[in-house]
């Protein structure tokens, strides 16, 4: 059993931050890689604590762990080594993953690597891969709100191609595209605090740029994936919608969908008590389902 601690642990010449929390079988939960700390996890995902031992990871480049020199070190073979490092310093054989969003695709990518430590998946609003149809399905999401008073700030700042010159001018454009990632906006007040405890890493948001995370497809080896899955998307999500997450459950065998109804990006943020009691549920259930398959197999 890991005793709950902050400490550091060393990957491809960086030191890394992590926290341990919670009781039961480890789940990593790294933040998704592009910028943002997992302070809005680890303040807000404590109800699964009490059937995981949730460790939350700041991945290369941001919140607490430390930068890499060049920008072109935010690969996904780097962060699933990262997530290997880490899975060796817990002393784990196997071990589950969570991702939010783009950490979605960088523990697929982990599960794909290393099959042999990965004892399941649980992804949250995550990603699968962008293509004409993901983005006319994103966009149809997003014009369903421009009467909204927010909106056409939002928008446009969300569609510039200009790269943010300082991390003031970051954290800026991750305030006026918020609006966007919520069912509610008055959700976004309650939760404020959470927000302002993230920081933001603009050398990590240049690096995602410069690996060019986007036009990578890992959508037809997903069935190479055995392991309990559960798949979780707010019904409202526009960016890693109901679409993405529906094309990731036709993919993994045996895995459980799960729909959290007026919701957006961070449906436990919206709607915590329908989420926790879906997940538990379906983490029940997706679990039972693997088995039933491996043992008819």
């Amino acid at each position: 059993m890991l005793q709950p601690e902050e400490a550091i642990f060393s990957t491809q010449g960086l030191k890394l931050w992590y926290k341990v929390s919670g009781t039961g079988p480890i789940c990593i939960v790294p933040t998704p890689g592009w910028g943002p700390s997992s302070d809005m996890y680890f303040q807000t995902l404590t109800p699964l604590e009490t059937i995981f031992t949730l460790v939350y990871l700041d991945t290369r480049g941001t919140g607490r762990s430390e930068r890499p020199v060049q920008p072109s070190d935010y690969t996904y073979d780097q962060f699933a080594a990262d997530l290997d490092a880490l899975r060796q310093q817990l002393g784990q054989e196997r071990v589950w993953l969570m991702g939010h969003s783009e950490a979605g695709r960088h523990v697929l990518y982990y599960a794909l690597q290393y099959p042999d430590h990965c004892a399941g998946l649980i992804l949250l609003d995550a990603v699968s891969f962008q293509d004409e149809r993901s983005h006319t399905d994103m966009e149809m999401r997003l014009r369903e709100r421009q009467h909204e008073p927010w909106f056409d700030l939002a928008y446009q700042a969300f569609t510039s191609q200009e790269m943010p010159e300082s991390e003031a001018d970051f954290l800026k454009f991750i305030q006026t595209i918020l609006p966007l990632y919520y069912y509610d906006v008055a959700n976004i007040q309650l939760n404020a605090s959470h927000h302002a405890a993230t920081s933001m890493s603009l050398d990590a948001f240049k690096g995602s740029a410069q690996c060019q995370w986007h036009k990578t497809n890992l959508m037809s080896r997903l069935k190479e994936i055995c392991v309990p899955t559960l798949i979780a998307v707010g019904s409202h999500d526009f960016i890693c919608s109901p679409l993405h997450a529906h094309r990731l459950h036709m993919e993994i065998t045996g895995s459980k969908f799960i729909l959290i109804e007026r919701a957006g990006h961070f449906p436990w943020y919206e709607q915590p008590d329908q989420f926790f009691t879906k997940v538990k549920e379906g983490l029940a259930a997706v679990q039972a389902s693997t088995w039933h398959n491996l043992l008819i197999r």
